[in-house]
């Protein structure tokens, strides 16, 4: 009977330990399983940040791309209003021009005329 005793004693003494082994077991596998999660999940916001980064940086590209297409049109106008001014004030040059040949030959044409209708008076 006193055998009974401790043998039951040893055996609720091993299954004690049993249980207890089989607690630390499971703490052990749910730390594990707990660290593998969270580098996971820092995993998955390193890439969610690389990505969110790999997006800002394609936006700006293309804003900058933009930037430039509207930079190269309006240079373009720009040249293009500067060539329309450069023709416009090199054909009012040649009308100014010609405007004064034809004026300055009026002139001439009436200082002849005024010589030659004086040279008639004297005679």
């Amino acid at each position: 009977m006193v055998d009974q005793a401790v043998q039951r004693l040893i055996e609720d003494d091993q299954r004690q330990a049993e249980l207890q082994r089989q607690k630390m077991d499971q703490a052990k596998a749910d730390m594990v399983l707990s660290m593998k999660e969270k580098e996971a999940m820092l995993q998955r916001q390193r890439e969610l940040e690389e990505l969110e980064n790999e997006m800002v940086r394609q936006y700006a590209q293309k804003q900058q791309e933009r930037q430039n297409q509207i930079q190269e049109k309006k240079d373009a106008l720009e040249a293009d209003k500067d060539k329309i001014f450069r023709r416009l004030e090199a054909e009012e040059m040649e009308r100014r021009r010609r405007q004064e040949f034809q004026e300055n030959l009026r002139n001439e044409l009436n200082y002849e005329e005024q010589e030659l209708a004086a040279a008639l008076r004297e005679k």
